[in-house]
């Protein structure tokens, strides 16, 4: 007679949470690619209107030989439709138009439009948020003010630029546009980031805002200057 196998009970493992070791911001893709067509449109009319001047002025040359003035004008016209033309591929840069994260923010680092920079490397993070006209220029300025030391708004899409060392051991500046520009400069606050600035811009007025950061509070209540650096950390990552 065979004997019986005695039955295991076997305990289904349980899967742990996956902890999220990065946060990704990403373009406004119909606000990019509206700036994109705007861009170009500015670009070629300017392309036509330097490249129509400069041939005119150079044929004027071969007319008149005598005149070097001519020459040296319709080639100068030329070497800036060149310049504008070199601008076109950097505009299209700035303004993705493809669901991909521009800035990759991880807790140690972060990678701004594929250039990835230390925490430490990072001089300053500017905030611009471009406001819509309420009025004649007294009640723009008015308006201005009034939302200097408020809490900025979210859901809005703003530019985020970054002050980096380049490879000579000056600065340059990353330029970007993000949907949800605000959420973005406050994740990097409480990753860490502490040398920011939030700049409201209206028309052509530009003003510096007063709000602080750490006064934002959390879905507790809590405010994030009164967070340690690991609590704060905790909630991003």
């Amino acid at each position: 007679m065979q004997a019986k196998k005695k039955e295991v009970a076997v305990t289904p493992e349980v899967e742990k949470p996956t902890e999220k070791k990065e946060v990704h911001f990403y373009p406004d893709v119909a606000f990019n690619k509206k700036e994109r067509m705007r861009a170009l449109l500015l670009s070629s009319l300017l392309l036509l209107f330097l490249g129509g001047i400069g041939v005119a002025i150079i044929v004027g040359g071969f007319q008149n030989p005598e005149e070097p003035m001519g020459w040296i004008s319709g080639v100068l016209m030329l070497v800036m439709f060149v310049l504008t033309l070199s601008t076109i591929p950097s505009a299209f840069k700035q303004y993705p138009v493809k669901e991909e994260p521009i800035i990759t923010l991880k807790q140690k680092e972060i990678t701004i439009m594929g250039e990835t920079f230390k925490q430490s490397d990072i001089i300053e993070v500017r905030l611009t948020i471009t406001l819509a006209s309420v009025g004649n220029k007294q009640e723009n300025e008015k308006f201005l003010d009034s939302v200097l030391g408020e809490e900025p708004p979210k859901n809005v899409t703003a530019n985020l630029d970054f002050a980096v060392p380049d490879k000579k051991d000056k600065t340059k500046t990353l330029y970007t546009t993000v949907a949800n520009g605000y959420e973005a400069l406050l994740a990097l606050y409480q990753a860490g980031y502490k040398h920011y600035s939030i700049v409201y811009s209206l028309k052509k007025l530009a003003k510096l805002s007063t709000y602080d950061l750490g006064k934002t509070k959390t879905e507790d209540g809590k405010e994030l200057a009164t967070l340690s650096k690991k609590e704060r950390l905790k909630q991003l990552f």
